[in-house]
């Protein structure tokens, strides 16, 4: 089955430039290309999108990392891949912590984008080398903020020993969405149950 890709950018020669890539590729299917976040956060609750290729700067509206923040609290499985103009480090930080999965620069080739796609499909964290090499650790799996704000709240929740339903009518969701965090807590610490994440979790400080 193909992977199912959103496009959201506002620039229409970069998105046009991203799908023509996409085409180029049997495993991957886009679905559909908006041009602001508010748009980009409804298309992944009604169409069941794998990746979404993001820009940090959308137009009005709210921009990729808000829209990124959105996404990953709705739907934790989703990749986000910010592909933007901006390598700042404090953007580059402020996308990770919203929860995205990978960060390339549009100076990147074409080659290191479809790369990246299918790094992400496998669980993996990819940081563009165009960017700062200081931020490298902020999406390693060794670093805190590997964690989304959502997924830190579920590990502190686990070290009071609460249940998945009690988890998720403590949070405010349902129980199937705290299935889906805590496959992303464990994947990201590389633990293989709650007891590990909660000892990794205080190993790490992420929870007290």
């Amino acid at each position: 089955m193909a992977t199912r890709i959103l496009i959201a950018d506002d620039h229409l020669l970069v998105s046009q430039g991203l799908q023509a890539m996409l085409s180029l590729s049997d495993d991957l299917e886009l679905v559909e290309a908006v041009a602001d976040g508010a748009t980009a956060v409804e298309k992944v609750k009604q169409e069941g999108i794998d990746i979404v290729l993001m820009d940090v700067s959308l137009g009005n509206g709210i921009n990729g990392i808000e829209a990124t923040r959105q996404i990953k609290e709705h739907s934790p499985e989703t990749r986000v891949v910010i592909i933007t103009m901006f390598t700042d480090p404090g953007t580059v930080a402020e996308a990770v912590k919203a929860g995205a999965d990978a960060y390339v620069s549009k100076s990147s080739t074409r080659e290191f984008v479809l790369q990246t796609l299918y790094e992400v499909v496998n669980g993996r964290s990819v940081l563009d080398p165009n960017v700062t090499d200081g931020i490298f650790g902020r999406i390693s799996n060794r670093d805190p903020n590997v964690l989304s704000d959502r997924e830190l709240e579920v590990l502190q929740e686990l070290t009071h020993g609460h249940s998945t339903k009690g988890v998720a009518e403590r949070i405010h969701v349902s129980e199937e969405t705290v299935k889906s965090y805590l496959k992303q807590v464990f994947r990201k610490l590389d633990v293989k149950d709650r007891t590990e994440a909660v000892a990794e979790g205080f190993r790490r400080g992420l929870v007290h």
